[in-house]
């Protein structure tokens, strides 16, 4: 009896092994199977008019999302839908399975990616790239799964969302909020606005960039990699580790708030 384990624990990593070659294989076969050289391609475009302080919400499922200030108040849409497959019928079934929804109203516009399902393989892939241009002060929430988000000279509140991406924000001045899963965070705020600035991800590192003059208390937590705020005057309040800072900038103010799992953290100034 006692020579059994052995042999079982020896049995065990070749079992698993043998298992992971066959998904290997067998996803190979996919990939080989696969091809989705061709491209069918449509422009949505769409302007709405957004009452002050209104709403735009925007759910994709795969392709980037970007927004940036427009100089009026209106809310320009432009969309690029792409349907892809082995031919080009099947990149025309593809992109014809693509619909945007629209919810509209004087306070807010929300959007949303919808493909009908195939009902079969091999009938090819699909992808939407969001380009808007929003009024300064308009609140936006922004969600895809597999694409970037960019967000330029937003004043309002900004939440945006994606799992597998990365997100960039340039000129911020409202409560930002965002989070990933497999991307890095690249944030440069004018101001910290009201709510402040929350920033979460688990595969990637953070970078924010804040006015030196801002006043905010800061959470900054990972598991793996490391945290540098030495580019401000902060001061540290609590316990100080290699995974975790707290302290403040300019006395304390909103809330800010960094965390990682896999990635370094860097908390930057700017004039």
């Amino acid at each position: 009896m006692r020579n059994l384990r052995p042999q079982m624990s020896r049995r065990r990593p070749a079992r698993l092994a043998l298992l992971i070659a066959a998904v290997v294989a067998v996803a190979g076969c996919d990939l080989v199977m696969t091809d989705l050289s061709a491209q069918a391609t449509d422009q949505w475009t769409r302007t709405y008019p957004l009452a002050a302080g209104g709403r735009v919400d925007v759910r994709n499922v795969n392709g980037r999302i970007e927004v940036q200030r427009s100089d009026d108040d209106r809310v320009e849409v432009r969309a690029e839908k792409i349907g892809k497959g082995a031919t080009d019928e099947a990149a025309r079934q593809a992109l014809a399975r693509i619909e945007i929804a629209e919810q509209v109203s004087e306070n807010e516009i929300r959007l949303e990616t919808k493909v009908e399902r195939s009902g079969g393989f091999g009938m090819g892939g699909t992808e939407v790239q969001y380009y808007l241009r929003v009024p300064a002060g308009a609140k936006v929430r922004v969600v895809t799964t597999n694409g970037a988000v960019k967000a330029e000279a937003l004043q309002g509140e900004l939440t945006a969302e994606t799992t597998n991406g990365s997100i960039t924000g340039l000129h911020l001045s409202g409560r930002v909020t965002a989070s990933t899963t497999n991307g890095g965070i690249d944030i440069d705020m004018d101001e910290v606005g009201s709510g402040g600035v929350s920033l979460e991800t688990t595969n990637g590192g953070v970078t924010l960039t804040l006015p030196r003059r801002a006043a905010a208390t800061v959470s900054a937590r990972l598991a793996n990699g490391r945290i540098d705020a030495s580019d401000l005057p902060f001061e540290i309040s609590g316990e100080v580790s290699r995974r975790r800072l707290d302290g403040t900038i300019n006395g304390g103010g909103e809330r800010v708030r960094v965390e990682t799992t896999n990635g370094s953290i860097t908390i930057r100034g700017k004039s």
